[in-house]
């Protein structure tokens, strides 16, 4: 059975987040897409919140997509270093923020690691 591959997971994490952050947010995001969402978002309060929060989906879709394609063309350089973002990102944020998603990105930045050295 072959391994799944890690930016696969990345993108359903993506897309996890995007689903919890319009669930979460529904009401602020609604807010600001009534008041034009143009210079809707101050630099605190809960309209950043939301706003950074989803802003992470789509970023995090990419980058999955991006290590896919290093998946795929066997560009091993470019899985450890997305494997050590991950896992230190995940790490930092799940220290800072026990409650949320961030051990995901801990655990497959470590799973990433360990397939790239083992090449």
């Amino acid at each position: 059975m072959p391994r799944p591959s890690v930016g696969k997971l990345l993108q359903v994490v993506a897309i996890g987040h995007g689903v919890i952050g319009a669930v979460q947010y529904r009401d602020t995001l609604a807010g600001m897409v009534r008041g034009g969402l143009v210079a809707t978002v101050p630099e605190r309060g809960d309209r950043a919140a939301a706003f950074w929060f989803m802003t992470a989906a789509p970023a995090l879709w990419m980058g999955g997509r991006l290590l896919r394609s290093a998946e795929e063309h066997g560009d091993l350089a470019a899985q450890r270093a997305t494997g050590a973002t991950l896992l230190a990102v995940g790490a930092l944020g799940a220290a800072a923020m026990p409650k949320g998603g961030f051990p995901a990105l801990a655990g497959l930045g470590g799973v990433l690691l360990r397939r790239a050295w083992r090449g």
